[in-house]
């Protein structure tokens, strides 16, 4: 393991996402180093798998409240596939696609897992929204059978996801590989996990559904709790600021086109001044 021609990045998306990453693609090629190491990194979209698309409008439950698999976050359970793809051989990174690499990942290449199959962030048990695999000890990750089991009520989607009953041995992996919306001087990789305020989204109706608000005294349902209906203002200017000169950048180096932002916009994927946030950042 920690080799460069065993190692592999996937970036987990949607249609609606893909934009943002291909931003992440071009991060993590150049700020990471990617390109340099001759990594490859791959974007997985979750309409073109076959197991997805039978999936699609079945109604299961997620945090205990109703959902289908139609919104923004339809991508999510893509992240167990990358030891299938590589047929389980060698070493995968996995994000989600609103995570952007600021640093160099030298070091998550080179991690030792030890007897570990994988390397996440600690959050209620864990956080898989970036994990380092250890592909070979992964056979067990099939995630058709965990399509079935969620949609059968087998198991609960949030146990999957947090990968609160897995038999393999997990090690805890540096926050500053995961940071959530902060942004400080060790922050390797950027995550804009709160939805609400992706900048490049900001003043577009909500597309994405909100989970229940916790419940007083664990039990009484906060009915009255409204939600806003539009994307918010990021509460750190700087990490807006950051984010749409990566974008920017990546619209320079041709990683995005005009085409693909004005479709976007078309779309209400990007906020539709989004052309005047690039030339700002651009000129």
């Amino acid at each position: 393991m920690g080799s460069y021609s065993d190692f592999a990045i996937f970036i987990q998306s949607n249609r609606k996402q893909l934009l943002g990453a291909k931003v992440a693609k071009y991060a993590l090629e150049t700020y990471g180093q990617a390109k340099v190491y001759g990594i490859p990194v791959s974007i997985i979209e979750v309409e073109s798998l076959p197991e997805f698309k039978d999936f699609v409008g079945t109604p299961y439950r997620k945090n205990y409240a109703p959902y289908t698999f139609d919104d923004l976050q339809s991508f999510t359970l893509t992240r167990f596939m990358p030891p299938s793809l590589l047929q389980y051989k060698g070493t995968a990174l996995v994000i989600d696609p609103d995570i952007f690499a600021l640093a160099d990942i030298a070091p998550l290449i080179r991690m030792n897992l030890g007897n570990a199959a994988v390397a996440a962030c600690r959050k209620n048990p864990w956080d898989t929204s970036v994990m380092v695999l250890d592909c070979k000890q992964l056979r067990h990750w099939d995630v058709p059978q965990m399509l079935h089991d969620i949609a059968h009520g087998i198991r609960r989607y949030e146990d999957i996801m947090a990968l609160r009953n897995e038999s393999a041995q997990i090690t805890e992996l540096s926050r500053d590989w995961n940071s959530l919306d902060e942004l400080g001087e060790n922050t390797k990789m950027l995550h804009t996990t709160n939805r609400l305020t992706q900048p490049w989204r900001t003043g577009l109706p909500i597309d994405f559904t909100f989970n229940p608000p916790p419940k007083i005294f664990g039990w009484i349902p906060r009915f009255w709790v409204r939600q806003p209906r539009t994307y918010q203002l990021h509460v750190d200017r700087n990490i807006e600021s950051i984010v749409l000169q990566l974008f920017a950048s990546a619209f320079r180096a041709k990683a995005i086109n005009r085409a693909e932002v004005e479709s976007a916009i078309k779309s209400s994927d990007i906020r539709p001044d989004f052309l005047e946030f690039i030339n700002s950042y651009t000129e």
